[in-house]
């Protein structure tokens, strides 16, 4: 099973958000996305959804879209991580405009290194925690497409809501994935896997969350209900 998916702008390019914007988010276990959790949790990465099959995920996105006729002009990754998910969906949808946030100085520090990134005049980075991140450039103006794989576990339940409603208004479609507490306890079974940074949480406990600001219109995909002209129309595929 690889449900183990987890998950100071750049100075060219800047956005500022908010001035109340924090430089490193936590886990549950009170510590910070470093080193620790990227060799204790995440590690080679090779067996990690998203990680190892990355090209397979934007591919696939790609052709629903496609098929949907539904333009990607502008990107956005809540949570990019070690970034691979993020290069390849850029590589399929080739935007002219992408954002990316992390709660990790270590991942924006490795992010903003990278050829494909600093190289480019598109990308607008940021370290910040989602609950603190504020660009109401994004409210203004959503991107069409937004990652977020593996994010929301980490967020304490007290602002997950405000995030959430955040997240639909920066973006007209999310790529979302989230660990559930039953996926947590078939891990800590078959893998003797467990994350103390992750808050568990139900599925029940998540659709109902989500389900205020989004609907589910496909594998892995949610539409933002504060989108107006919606690219999925069908009644009987949103749930």
């Amino acid at each position: 099973m690889t449900i183990k998916s987890f998950l100071t702008p750049k100075k060219k390019n800047i956005d500022l958000p908010s001035a109340k914007m924090k430089h490193s988010g936590q886990g549950k276990n009170g510590k910070a996305f470093e080193s620790e959790y990227w060799t204790e949790i995440y590690g080679s990465g090779l067996d990690v959804d998203g990680s190892y099959n990355a090209k397979q995920h934007a591919n696939y996105l790609h052709s629903l879209f496609a098929l949907m006729e539904i333009p990607v002009y502008k990107m956005a990754d809540f949570g990019f991580g070690k970034g691979l998910l993020l290069r390849e969906f850029v590589k399929a949808f080739a935007p002219v405009k992408v954002y990316a946030v992390d709660a990790s100085e270590d991942a924006y520090l490795e992010l903003i290194k990278k050829d494909w990134v600093k190289k480019s005049d598109k990308f607008h980075t940021f370290h910040s925690p989602l609950e603190d991140f504020h660009l109401p450039k994004l409210e203004r103006e959503p991107v069409d497409l937004g990652i977020c794989n593996s994010v929301i576990q980490y967020i304490p339940d007290k602002v997950l809501p405000e995030v959430l409603e955040k997240l639909a208004k920066y973006c007209n479609y999310l790529y979302f994935t989230v660990p559930t507490k039953t996926d947590y306890d078939l891990m800590r079974k078959e893998m003797n896997f467990s994350d103390p940074y992750a808050f568990e949480r139900t599925a029940k406990q998540y659709r109902k969350l989500i389900s205020r600001d989004f609907e589910v219109v496909g594998y892995n995909l949610l539409q933002s209900k504060w989108l107006g002209e919606k690219g999925f129309k069908e009644e009987f595929f949103r749930a």
